[in-house]
């Protein structure tokens, strides 16, 4: 009976040195995902939990990081922070709904604009009209005076 006994605990033993590194890991990638995903509410330029270096930052991380220790996941906690602040306080708004503007105008604007400048460059061209060319002499002009005394003087070089 005491053998059965001490196999038992070495087997919940082995069970749990297993266990623990993994739900250690869980619990890091999920507090990870909120500290990334949250938005420091401090009033400095808007970083996530993670980058920002305040000391609101700093008390969000440690409240986070007991949300965790309690049990919730890192999706859990997202949810609670956008239920008692609003969407605001994501880093990014989520890509659905209303939403979906913020991620698709300003590709349509960018477009939109470059069509337009292309229009336009477009109607000023052919409202200029082309360039007018200098006309190209083929040879002396037989009346221009200034020929005749150019080869006078050239002869008389000579």
């Amino acid at each position: 009976m005491l053998r059965t006994a001490q196999m038992v605990v070495l087997l919940l033993l082995a069970g749990w040195l297993v266990v623990a590194p993994a739900a250690a890991r869980v619990a890091e990638e999920d507090y990870e995902k909120a500290i990334r995903t949250i938005r420091c509410d401090c009033g400095c330029h808007p970083q996530s939990v993670k980058d920002c270096a305040c000391g609101r930052a700093a008390e969000m991380r440690a409240e986070i990081q007991a949300l965790v220790d309690r049990g919730m996941t890192g999706d859990e906690i997202i949810a609670s922070y956008v239920e008692q602040h609003g969407e605001q306080i994501l880093i990014s708004p989520e890509a659905k709904g209303f939403n979906l503007v913020a991620w698709v105008a300003p590709l349509v604007g960018l477009v939109a604009a470059t069509l337009l400048l292309s229009l336009l460059l477009r109607r000023w061209m052919r409202q200029r009209g082309p360039e007018p060319r200098p006309a190209v002499a083929s040879g002396p002009s037989a009346q221009d005076p200034y020929m005749d005394q150019l080869q006078k003087q050239l002869r008389e070089m000579e």
